[in-house]
């Protein structure tokens, strides 16, 4: 399929947007990933020490809350892709994001401040939250947008690889600060050190945004825009679009649900249980950090995929092959060792990357170009908030509040259902692509 109909770019144009897709989506995601590797810190910084068990559990609970914010973010966001252009939101997303992971680096903690202290780090997560409403799936958007034909997989999946970099980079963080400074002085105020530099790397990523070229042709049935209250109306009128497409809106949710709640079950929740049961957040961090590097290049192989072999082929034995492995690698990772969260992550590495690489693409091929950025940030940050990131916040009721093994397994087998019909159900509205 075609997704860059009517535009001109350069083959240096192309190899820039692709760089700056990659590079740029992986500063804004340690920004905002690096949250979840220094989460059982941050509970006994901000919440009370009166009950430990809650501690974990109010901090992936503010986890949470940062997705809740994404569809907020990318109501704002989604719609000014579409109006003004993708630079331009990308470039206010970052901006966004460094600002608030400043702020969460210098917060006073509980002990410094009470209640209030627990109550701006929500709020700044949610600042954060709102960032990433745009930011990831309008990279998604903008990558096979900028692509030469034939290529569009290959240049979204290097896209979706920046995020996984981006977790990488905020995991490899955390397991050098920790190895650095022992558990417990990370503990004491080591666990501010990842925030503020997120926020000097997020400078970076604006610096690269500057140069990106744009990939949204006019659109001649938009409203005119020459002011703030023209601005308002027309992301009104864009927003009416996009509620009339909520039969795509819940395709794309989707399409895209599954291997995100895998990955966050697996990425950050098992981490964060592995390295509280066997006493070494650092030792989890790094196991998780070194699978992660070693699945960067599946996740590219996965857009490469649905360049050759088709967006529906490829999405449809990713999902199946997630089915099959994610019984037995959560029943393993909930052992609690650093062995067993290597096992774990080693059996969902392949398809879960894969798949990762080639759903992003299939989202946006479902999507009409002018209504693009809005539709698909707006499905897929419903899809995060409301799946994916309560996602480890389930995993943790279910096993350590319920003690039931089983629990996680079969509440992401509903998200792998939901996933097949999906994928099943894109085939009435794509084409092959050439």
């Amino acid at each position: 399929m075609e997704l860059n109909v009517g535009l001109e770019l350069t083959a240096r144009q192309r190899r820039l947007a692709a760089v700056a897709a990659l590079l740029g989506n992986a500063l804004e995601w340690y920004d905002f990933a690096v949250y979840g590797f220094v989460a059982s810190a941050l509970g006994r910084a901000f919440f009370p020490a009166e009950l430990p068990a809650l501690q974990t559990m109010a901090s992936f609970g503010v986890f949470a809350v940062g997705y809740l914010m994404r569809p907020l973010g990318s109501l704002v966001l989604g719609p000014l892709g579409d109006l003004l252009g993708r630079r331009l939101m990308l470039s206010l997303s970052i901006v966004i994001m460094g600002l608030s992971s400043l702020l969460i680096g210098l917060l006073p903690t509980h002990q410094q401040i009470g209640a209030t202290a627990g109550l701006l780090l929500v709020l700044l997560r949610m600042v954060q939250g709102f960032s990433v409403g745009g930011e990831f799936p309008g990279s998604i958007t903008y990558a096979p947008e900028a692509a030469a034909t034939g290529h569009a997989g290959l240049v979204s999946s290097l896209a979706t690889a920046g995020g996984l970099l981006g977790f990488s980079l905020g995991s490899l963080t955390a397991a050098l600060i920790g190895w650095a400074i022992g558990d417990t002085a990370m503990a004491s105020w080591g666990w501010r050190l990842p925030f503020l530099l997120g926020a000097a790397v997020a400078g970076l990523g604006l610096w690269m945004r500057r140069s990106m070229p744009e990939t949204l042709p006019v659109d001649e049935g938009a409203p005119p825009i020459h002011s703030l209250g023209d601005l308002g109306g027309a992301m009104g009128w864009r927003l009416q679009q996009v509620a009339q497409q909520w039969r795509l809106v819940l395709q794309v949710m989707g399409v895209v649900s599954f291997a995100n709640v895998l990955f966050y079950v697996c990425f950050v929740f098992l981490v964060d249980h592995a390295g509280q049961q066997a006493g070494s957040p650092a030792g989890a961090n790094s196991v998780s950090t070194v699978v992660q590097t070693l699945g960067l290049p599946l996740v590219v192989m996965g857009g490469q995929l649905a360049d050759r072999f088709g967006l529906i082929r490829v999405n449809r034995w990713g999902n199946g092959l997630l089915l099959l492995v994610m019984p037995l690698a959560l029943l393993i990772g909930q052992g609690g060792s650093l062995a067993n969260l290597a096992v774990a992550q080693g059996l969902m590495l392949l398809p879960l990357m894969a798949t990762m690489g080639a759903q992003g693409v299939l989202g946006v091929a479902l999507v009409p170009m002018h209504q693009r950025c809005a539709v698909f940030s707006i499905a897929y940050s419903l899809a995060m908030a409301l799946f994916a990131g309560t996602a480890p916040l389930m995993a943790s009721w279910l096993l350590v509040e319920q003690h039931w093994s089983w629990g996680t397994p079969l509440y992401c087998l509903l998200y792998g259902a939901m996933a097949l019909w999906a994928v099943q159900a894109s085939r009435s509205r794509l084409t092959p692509m050439p």
